[in-house]
């Protein structure tokens, strides 16, 4: 299982852009700026200076012009925030009633701060869905 809470100092915009970038990478080519940019509706300039900084911090691997691609590291932080979202996703509709639209967003919010524990005890409690609402796979719990 990936130590979440020890990457949490990565903020809101890293995870966002890391789940971006694990969405729109291919597997020869790298993510886009561009295409990065209108997925996390932020400037290819924004996106450039956070990509920089997520290649010294060992999350991508960063081609100025050309893209970026996940790192081990970047993968897996990608992937367990991609778990935490859709296994929100999943209990906001299944059990407190949201429209899939509204679970997305509240999940949105959500994924970057619930912890490893709230994560496995969600995923309990929901009987281990293998995917979310919008028919997504949940991606299966990191383990080391």
């Amino acid at each position: 299982m990936v130590n979440f809470e020890r990457e949490k100092y990565l903020g809101k915009a890293t995870g966002d852009m890391l789940k971006a970038i694990h969405t729109l990478q291919g597997t020869t080519s790298p993510a886009a700026p561009s295409a990065i940019a209108v997925r996390t509706g932020t400037s290819r300039a924004f996106v450039t200076k956070m990509l920089q900084g997520m290649e010294r911090d060992g999350l991508v691997d960063y081609t100025p012009h050309k893209g970026a691609r996940l790192t081990e590291r970047g993968e897996r932080l990608a992937r367990e925030l991609s778990r935490h979202h859709r296994l929100l996703e999943r209990f906001l509709t299944d059990t407190l009633g949201f429209s899939p639209d509204g679970a997305h967003q509240e999940a949105e919010r959500l994924e970057h701060v619930i912890s490893e524990e709230f994560e496995e005890r969600l995923a309990i409690f929901l009987n281990h869905p293998t995917t979310c609402p919008h028919g997504s796979p949940i991606p299966e719990p990191e383990t080391q």
